[in-house]
Formats: C-alpha cells, sequence, structure tokens
C-alpha cells in the first residue's frame, strides 16, 4: 500500500463523510470504488466498516433524538442476515464481475432517483426485497445505504429522522461486518494506520456536513449526489 494510495484514498474518504453528513447515507459509495483500486476490496471493507463505526455513531449520536428505534429494528433485522449472504458472496465471485454488478446497481439507483419525480410506495413485500437487496449489496461492498434510501424515502418524512435512523443502522452493520473482518485477519497493519488517519477525517467531514445540512435543502442537495453517484457508477462498470 503505497503513500500515494493512502492520501488519495484519505482526500475521497473525507469528501465521501462530508457527503454522509449531509444526507446520512452515500459516504461508503462513493470511497468503494476508489478504494478498491487503489488498496483492495478486503482492505477497503476493513477499513469503512471500522470507520463506518465511529463516523456513523458520532452523526447518530449527535441526532440521537430524531432516531425511529423501531424502523431500525425493523431494518437490522431483515439486513444482517443477507449482510451474511453478501459476505459469502464475495468468497465466490470474482472482482470484476462484483465491481460490474456493483456498478450497475449504483446507476440504477441514480437513474431511479433522478428520473422518478413523484415517489411510487412500493407494497410490503417490495420494501422487504428492497431492505434485503441492500443488505447483500452491503456485505459485498460496505455500500447498501444506495438501495435502502429508495425504502428510506417512503418511510421517513423529517430530514432528521431519515439521517439518524440510517446512521444507527450502519453502526449496527458495520460493526458487525467489522468483528466478520477482524476475524478474516483483514486488519493488517497498514488498514490499522489507514484506519487511525481517517478518524480524524471522519470526524472533520461528518461536522462539516451536519453544518451544510442545515444551510441545504435536503433535496437539492440529494440531485447533487445522485448525479455524482451516476458518473461513478459508469466509470466502475466501464473500467472493471
Amino acid at each position: 500500500m503505497t503513500t500515494f494510495a493512502k492520501t488519495i484514498f484519505c482526500l475521497v474518504f473525507f469528501l465521501a463523510y462530508t457527503i454522509q453528513g449531509v444526507t446520512g447515507f452515500a459516504g461508503n459509495v462513493f470511497v468503494m470504488p476508489v478504494g478498491t483500486h487503489l488498496i483492495g476490496l478486503s482492505s477497503s471493507v476493513a477499513v469503512l466498516n471500522a470507520l463506518g463505526v465511529l463516523a456513523c455513531g458520532f452523526l447518530a449520536v449527535l441526532n440521537l433524538r430524531a432516531v425511529d428505534w423501531r424502523e431500525l429494528g425493523r431494518i437490522c433485522a431483515i439486513m444482517l442476515p443477507c449482510v451474511a449472504l453478501g459476505i459469502w458472496l464475495d468468497t465466490v465471485i470474482e472482482l470484476r464481475v462484483l465491481l460490474r454488478i456493483y456498478g450497475a446497481v449504483i446507476v440504477g439507483v441514480a437513474l431511479y432517483n433522478l428520473l422518478v419525480r413523484e415517489r411510487r410506495f412500493l407494497p410490503a413485500w417490495g420494501q422487504v426485497a428492497v431492505i434485503a437487496a441492500a443488505g447483500v449489496i452491503q456485505g459485498m461492498f460496505v455500500s447498501g445505504g444506495a438501495l435502502l434510501v429508495i425504502y428510506a424515502v417512503q418511510r421517513f418524512r423529517d430530514k432528521a429522522a431519515f439521517k439518524a435512523t440510517l446512521s444507527m443502522v450502519w453502526v449496527v452493520l458495520n460493526f458487525a461486518y467489522a468483528l466478520v473482518s477482524f476475524g478474516q485477519g483483514y486488519f493488517t497493519s497498514d488498514v490499522v494506520m489507514l484506519v487511525l488517519i481517517c478518524i480524524p477525517l471522519a470526524a472533520a467531514g461528518t461536522v462539516l456536513g451536519n453544518r451544510i445540512e442545515k444551510r441545504v435543502s435536503q433535496e437539492a442537495f440529494l440531485r447533487v449526489t445522485y448525479v455524482l453517484l451516476l458518473v461513478i457508477g459508469v466509470l466502475l462498470f466501464a473500467t472493471a
């Protein structure tokens, strides 16, 4: 893991977690494609899980009163077993194929949210399916937020509850996955060093994003986020 790779990873990480400080999601979606190419899939997973617990935990604490605990329990109950399935799929599918799947998912989510002006409410089975799919993608790429937001925008009318509850979801899921990564030996000395470097970046990005969120409408910021996701998804699919 070169110094250049670590530096670029840290810069992208700070930008991504500033965005997550505003929206409550999408941080890992931005970091993961870059991290996979720079430091490898397993190292990226380990770093993002550890930092996800810290950064999302900090964001959740800042907005603890807004957490919808009932929704949190429902989401985690569905996603956790699906995360385990995603972790297993990582071991049996070739990396190039995984990255193309990832790129296609990101493009699909971005286009859906950019083109569908009126939110179409999914039936109960459709909501469960979206949460389950988010769990699988979380297990494969630590990036289930891109799908979970499709469910979340239907369930949360208050942006504070939206951000706080999703942040708490990532605390639970990232902590569980971090334990798995530790058991698999992914927390090498390089990974631990990168985690330590990124801790102040996560704190600074989260605080900055939290301040931006109070000045910018979430709808406007989400549209910018989806345009960026679309670009990332296309590039990821094309270069995999």
